[in-house]
Formats: structure tokens, sequence, C-alpha cells
């Protein structure tokens, strides 16, 4: 899936976020997608989670960023 459909599942507000895996070719990693107050936070599944302007997405940055990128959805954080 394209990263629409990890926006539209989280703006959905059914979780707090996404454990998702991303795949680039045959590289795959492990993030973590949280979006809180309008703004999507993106980080590594080992980085600690700070929701401040570092990691601070709007949803057209994070389309940008992220639009060549296929990913599964994991698990949903509550």
């Amino acid at each position: 899936m394209n990263i629409q459909v990890i926006i539209d599942n989280l703006k959905k507000g059914n979780s707090e976020g996404l454990q998702i895996q991303k795949k680039n070719g045959i590289i795959t990693s492990t993030w973590l997608i949280y979006f809180k107050n309008d703004k999507f936070y993106y980080f590594d599944i080992n980085q600690k989670i700070e929701f401040i302007k570092q990691y601070c997405y709007t949803e057209t940055e994070l389309i940008k960023e992220f639009s060549s990128g296929k990913f599964n959805i994991e698990e949903f954080i509550n």
C-alpha cells in the first residue's frame, strides 16, 4: 500500500498510531507513525518516541517524503 492509505487509516482515529513495515526495493524496515493534533510523527522502531518538531510532518510533507515507498500495516497502536 502507499503512504496515502496509511494516512487515511490514521485519520480515521481508530488507533493512536501504526507500526508499519516500509519496503524500498529489497530493503525493509519497521517504523512507527502517529497522528496527533493534525500532524504526523514518524519514528524508527528503535528510536525514542518524542512528539517534537524534528519528527513532525504535515500531510503534504509526508506524501512528498514517502511517495515512493511501499508499506504494510503490522500493528495498530492504542
